[in-house]
């Protein structure tokens, strides 16, 4: 993989108002859009409850997508291990690396949703504690150990995957906020993170943490510098390429201030203020703060390539997809940070535009001696 990479970190958000199986059509249909695009990677969510996050088995689709797509590699994104039996994720992440041909990613953290947890028996206060046993045999089963072990999560006896990666591993990344706990775990196990800039839902209130991306790079720092070498990072960024900043809010404000509201706040309880000001407040905070990146394609590319440098490499940059817009809106999205923003960052127009100068300099400068020519009483 290059130093810096690109890709797509699709939420399992679906509007409760459109059709569940409209809604897992039009992610199967990003994701091969994706594909076609070049975009490196793309990880799938996984949730178990709220109406809105609908896509339960993200192993399940990338099955199914393993043969529409040829080259991008796919991510649980993310498994939460204490709601299954290790054996059963390993094996799982083994046969799906064999089904896309090695392209599959161990993306894994402990889950979010406290009614996901109640429903199969986990107690929300140890799934930190069960996470890193269960991440540890993971790890184990994958690279061909024989398992024996008991915790007073889950037990294996003598527990051993009858298939081994096809390439002798699967990358593991964990979901984390690099705290200094997460840090921890993640040296311990020789895991990468995958973090977002801000939350999904941005933030609580306008202007509570006025520098995300500054305290994100300071956490990254600690985390490399804890770490053996360089280490690749993950980050989720939200982009809108529109006419401008304040056209951008525009478009995104009614389906931003939806999911707030009816996911975040009057379904899972996060006490995030109710009202058309607010929500524009927050957003526009979340512009200005630089965690959200929006407006033309020239201020996306500049404002990507600072986080880029700023975050430092190796890098993965995942564009957040939550489809506050429409589904064909999050289409043109999708193919105009491809097409006009990513190239951008490698210099991809500037050949172009150093021909097109030079061909208006070397015409003016003939015109010039034409002009001098007739005007000395030369023939044209």
């Amino acid at each position: 993989m290059d130093s810096t990479a690109f890709g797509c970190f699709l939420p399992p958000f679906h509007d409760p108002s459109v059709s569940p199986q409209a809604a897992l059509k039009h992610d199967i249909e990003l994701c091969g859009l994706a594909d076609d695009l070049g975009f490196d990677e793309i990880w799938l969510g996984e949730h178990h409850s709220s109406g809105w996050s609908t896509l339960s088995s993200p192993d399940m689709l990338i099955a199914a997508l393993a043969r529409e797509t040829r080259r991008i590699r796919f991510a649980t994104g993310v498994i939460p291990l204490p709601y299954h039996h290790p054996l059963h994720v390993a094996e799982r992440m083994v046969l799906l690396d064999h089904l896309t041909a090695g392209r599959a990613i161990l993306g894994c953290g402990t889950g979010t949703y406290v009614h996901d947890m109640e429903m199969i028996g986990v107690d929300p206060g140890t799934v930190r504690d069960h996470f890193r046993a269960a991440l540890e045999t993971v790890q184990a089963l994958i690279n061909g150990e024989t398992v024996d072990t008991t915790t007073p999560w889950f037990t294996a006896k003598k527990a051993v995957l009858q298939l081994r990666p096809l390439r002798g591993s699967i990358e593991t990344v964990v979901a984390s906020s690099l705290s200094d706990a997460g840090i921890e775990l993640l040296t311990d196990t020789a895991t990468t993170p995958t973090v977002h800039v801000v939350p999904p839902w941005g933030a609580i209130r306008p202007g509570m943490d006025p520098d995300p991306v500054g305290s994100l790079v300071e956490r990254v720092e600690s985390y490399r510098n804890k770490s053996a070498g360089s280490t690749r990072i993950r980050c989720n960024v939200f982009v809108h390429v529109s006419d401008s900043t304040e056209a951008g809010i525009d478009e995104l404000i009614n389906g931003w201030s939806a999911l707030r509201r009816d996911l975040y706040r009057n379904i899972l309880g996060t006490p995030i203020p109710d009202s058309p000001a607010a929500h524009r407040k927050t957003l526009e905070s979340l512009v200005k703060s630089g965690a959200f990146i929006i407006g033309d394609t020239a201020t996306c590319t500049r404002m990507i390539r600072d986080l880029l440098d700023r975050l430092g490499e190796p890098v993965s940059l995942n564009f957040f997809v939550p489809q506050w817009i429409s589904y064909k809106a999050t289409f043109d999205q999708l193919t105009a940070i491809a097409d006009e923003v990513v190239p951008g960052l490698f210099g991809g127009f500037d050949g172009t535009a150093e021909s097109m100068k030079l061909t208006s300099e070397e015409a003016g400068r003939q015109m010039k001696l034409r002009t001098e020519t007739i005007g000395n009483g030369g023939s044209k």
